[in-house]
């Protein structure tokens, strides 16, 4: 599978907020209840700060990879893969996008995730995330920087 990352523009937000409605809205429900004004306003926000890069294959958009850096650390904060494309490694080479400049940066990976998803709880584990905290509802997981 070939695919393409681009810089996320304008044009594009309805789309991610849609895509990030249809993969986060059963786990955000589950941990707080969903508002969809709030929730979009709250993912507005959030797109300003740092990178956000839409991945393509073969020219459609099959999801987003959302970080930002700061002085001591690279936060992930969303990746999200369009449900029918979800299985297909696209998950893997967006995260591996944030290692490769944690790597660079000489910078730990933090991110959040929903407890109840317990999928992506797991994915995470599997390649190399450390749980270190845990409120019940939201997993903080950090991941140290290849040498």
């Amino acid at each position: 599978m070939n695919l393409d990352f681009r810089q996320a523009a304008p044009e594009d937000s309805e789309w991610l907020f849609d895509t990030y409605r249809r993969t986060m809205k059963g786990f955000v429900a589950s941990a707080y209840g969903w508002d969809d004004d709030l929730q979009q306003a709250g993912f507005a926000k959030s797109l300003r700060q740092g990178a956000c890069q839409i991945v393509t294959w073969e020219g459609n958009r099959c999801g987003f990879v959302h970080w930002d850096i700061e002085p001591d650390l690279v936060w992930l904060r969303m990746l999200c893969i369009v449900p029918e494309m979800q299985n297909k490694s696209i998950g893997s080479a967006a995260i591996a996008k944030v290692m490769s400049l944690s790597s660079y940066l000489q910078k730990p990976v933090y991110l959040n995730v929903f407890v109840c998803n317990r999928a992506a709880y797991d994915w995470y584990s599997r390649i190399g995330f450390v749980e270190i905290e845990n409120d019940g509802k939201v997993s903080t997981l950090v991941l140290a920087p290849t040498v």
